[in-house]
């Protein structure tokens, strides 16, 4: 299994920030193939991960689950298990996975897959993908169409990469069907966007990020925001499954983490106090808890160069293919 900070590094065009929200050691993987303009990964999570950031320019991104424990949300809704989702690989939207993952997502570039939908007289779905940035689809054969995908990837990730650049354009030809099958055999589609209760608690998170030298409780940003501490509460539940204060605890922490993993990468020197600061954790040993629940380390083993050397050998020689 990989660390998230080193998964990442797999991504090729990709920006991608992955916070752990849920406590305990992770155990998590990533693997890539790479088919000519298609990039198709395969995830797996032990715990609940907030996932924000981008692709590239021009991508679109689908995601088939193959298998999960819990609750997705996706602006402010339950994500169906049922459903295949297409997001705008530019600008991805804020998701938060399940407790128990395994996703097959699979990044391509929309105009072409647009494109290709007109060829085949979908002049409607080809318009709907050029006009809106999330799109919801439900169809009969969600299963079939994650065991193919991941089924590929798995194949061709034993085989070796001599194997893949074996198949070719076939292989390219091949995910390019399945993902306009996909499309063309959808029963429903339905654009997504963001609820009433998540444009309110990212007001939130705004507020109680903005200065996290003086974090504000949860109280006072709800009369900020001119409505009560409960509503404010009830709009978290809704929209991320998460308390306020839970859902914020974790995102200051992670961002401690990054800083500590920054420091380790550059090989400088890092006064783990200084930065648990400037995340709003003044008390340092119930920071040095809470920060030790959620990772399943201290804050001092994660900025111990070296630790991950094995990783990041293991990474390059499984994960990224092509």
């Amino acid at each position: 299994m990989h660390s998230i900070d080193e998964a990442i590094g797999v991504m090729p065009g990709w920006q991608l920030d992955l916070l752990q929200m849920s406590p305990g050691r992770l155990n998590y993987s990533l693997s890539l193939i790479q088919l000519g303009m298609i990039q198709i990964f395969r995830e797996r999570a032990d715990k609940m991960l907030l996932k924000r950031g981008l692709s590239w320019p021009g991508s679109l991104v689908l995601s088939f689950l193959v298998n999960a424990e819990g609750t997705a949300w996706l602006s402010g809704h339950e994500v169906d298990p049922d459903v295949c989702l297409m997001v705008d690989g530019q600008f991805l939207p804020e998701i938060l996975t399940p407790r128990s993952l395994d996703l097959v997502y699979v990044a391509i570039d929309r105009n072409w897959l647009a494109a290709q939908l007109s060829l085949r007289g979908f002049d409607g779905l080809a318009n709907y993908i050029r006009a809106y940035s999330s799109i919801a689809m439900w169809h009969a054969e969600t299963a079939a169409f994650s065991r193919c995908l991941s089924g590929l990837l798995s194949e061709t990730t034993c085989a070796g990469s001599a194997s893949l650049n074996s198949i070719g354009s076939s292989a390219q030809d091949y995910v390019a069907d399945i993902l306009l099958n996909v499309i063309t055999s959808a029963r429903k589609v339905e654009v997504v966007s963001d609820t009433s209760n998540k444009l309110i608690i990212d007001k939130a998170r705004r507020l109680m990020l903005r200065d996290c030298s003086h974090v504000p409780t949860v109280t006072k940003v709800a009369a900020h925001l001119g409505i009560s501490r409960r509503h404010l509460q009830t709009c978290f539940n809704n929209s991320v499954g998460l308390p306020a204060t839970e859902f914020i605890r974790a995102e200051r922490l992670n961002m401690v983490r990054k800083a500590l993993i920054q420091a380790r990468r550059e090989k400088r020197g890092a006064i783990i106090g200084d930065i648990a600061a400037q995340w709003g954790f003044w008390h340092l040993s119930r920071f040095a808890a809470d920060y030790r629940d959620m990772f399943a380390e201290l804050p001092s083993e994660t900025l111990r160069p070296g630790e991950n050397a094995d990783v990041r050998s293991k990474m390059k020689n499984t994960s990224q293919i092509g």
